[in-house]
């Protein structure tokens, strides 16, 4: 069945059971995106079971949060505010190097043995895969295929598109693989969810019919992002602050910032400092080029549970919303952090061009700059700290409650569920 269209409505849909997979999925008392969690809280408020099955290795600390040891290969369960969650091993790495491709491999494989053995209990099951896990979102479609439930595929990121991007190789076999693995869960799923709309029409041109893809955006909940404590005060006195908040890697460009904030040192701003909030892959060699730089602007803050994100963004004077100048980030990205920075109330400095420069200019909470460029990065940092935009609070959340809000992204996934499951007529 191909979905003609999706229509978000107040009429009643029927309960479901819906397994949700991310191997990256965490509950708000852990750093990382909460978007799945998020989302099954408010689906089961509505009647739903959504089960989250993930990995206890978690994405940024690249530690185990359930489990002591790697060897332990137990799928441990749990119930966290009311959302299911089952923790699958997923072996441990610390760089991007083969061990963290081994680690994908084996969750995947996880994934297939839990899903295969669910029980049914009474109400319409629905397998969802998430990307950019493919290994997962593959155990994900071969347990549907082997229960014979309906696969749903997220394209959270484009792969092998993002890797090739990244690392500038477009040949070898480990593009050919995730290409070969992408373009069947495109074509066997009963549904595609995608998160940056121009993604839809790199999918379909792989020869998906149009009418199985549908946009659901990252997003925010503005009324649990106004509670809380800051776990941490980022604000330094005499100076404004910027605030990077995620995964430091490859792709974050992070090394720009370093180098964006040694400049304005050097021409004696000592008024404008950033902070790396978070940690990744990257992050020791950050930390090292900050001090041969002997960079005193900048300061690194571990990772803070997503629970107090928004109250610790709010700490800071503005965002930074960074990544390495690759094609694909200009229209294939629907960034946490940005909306996280507006749902704050933060102005947004960017050096992403295309789709995030868009949403930075129709929300008009900041400035666009030059991707990969310190130079532009400083200069504009030092032009928002002399002029920094007002009523921007104000602005960023209007324009989440009117285009990102998530209870209103959650009905267009219930909506879509919903229609897969429904008897043919």
């Amino acid at each position: 069945m191909l979905l003609r269209s999706i229509i978000v409505t107040d009429a009643p849909h029927p309960a479901l059971d819906v397994y949700w997979v991310n191997q990256f999925a965490v509950p708000p008392d852990q750093p990382g995106g909460t978007r799945h969690y998020d989302f099954a809280s408010e689906l089961g408020r509505r009647g739903h079971r959504v089960h989250l099955v993930a990995s206890d290795l978690n994405l940024t600390t690249r530690r185990y949060s359930r489990r002591r040891r790697a060897s332990d290969a137990r799928a441990i369960d749990e119930e966290i505010n009311g959302v299911p969650f089952t923790w699958l091993t997923a072996g441990t790495y610390r760089g991007n190097d083969w061990r963290r491709v081994t680690s994908m491999g084996v969750f995947g494989l996880a994934v297939f043995g839990h899903l295969a053995r669910v029980r049914r209990r009474g109400h319409p099951v629905v397998f969802i895969g998430s990307s950019p896990q493919l290994f997962a979102a593959l155990g994900t479609w071969a347990a549907a295929r082997f229960r014979r439930v309906p696969f749903v595929f997220e394209v959270r990121d484009l792969w092998p598109e993002s890797y090739t991007g990244v690392s500038g190789k477009e040949r070898g076999l480990e593009i050919t693989v995730m290409r070969w693995i992408a373009d069947l869960l495109y074509r066997q799923a009963r549904a595609i969810i995608v998160l940056a709309g121009p993604n839809a029409e790199r999918i379909c041109a792989r020869g998906v019919d149009p009418a199985k893809v549908i946009t659901v955006p990252n997003g925010v909940d503005l009324q649990g992002f106004a509670e809380g404590e800051p776990a941490a005060d980022l604000s330094e006195d005499g100076a404004f602050t910027f605030v990077y908040a995620g995964t430091h890697g490859p792709a974050n460009d992070l090394e720009t910032v370093v180098l964006a904030c040694y400049l304005l040192q050097e021409r004696g701003r000592t008024d404008v400092r950033a902070v790396l909030l978070g940690d990744g892959a990257t992050k020791e060699s950050l930390v090292a080029l900050a001090e041969e730089l002997q960079v005193t602007n900048l300061a690194f803050v571990d990772p803070v549970p997503k629970s107090a994100i928004g109250p610790t963004l709010r700490t800071a004077d503005a965002g930074l919303m960074v990544l390495a100048p690759v094609e694909l980030f200009s229209y294939g990205v629907s960034p946490n952090k940005l909306f996280d920075y507006l749902g704050a109330g933060l102005p947004v400095l960017t050096n992403v061009p295309g789709l995030v420069a868009d949403i930075v200019a129709d929300a008009d909470v900041g400035l666009s700059v030059e991707p990969g460029s310190a130079e532009a990065l400083a200069d504009g940092m030092a032009s928002m700290a002399d002029a920094t935009p007002a009523g921007v609070d104000e602005r960023g959340q209007a324009f989440i409650r009117a285009n990102y809000d998530r209870r209103t992204l959650v009905s267009k996934v219930e909506g879509l569920l919903s229609a897969l499951v429904a008897p043919v007529r």
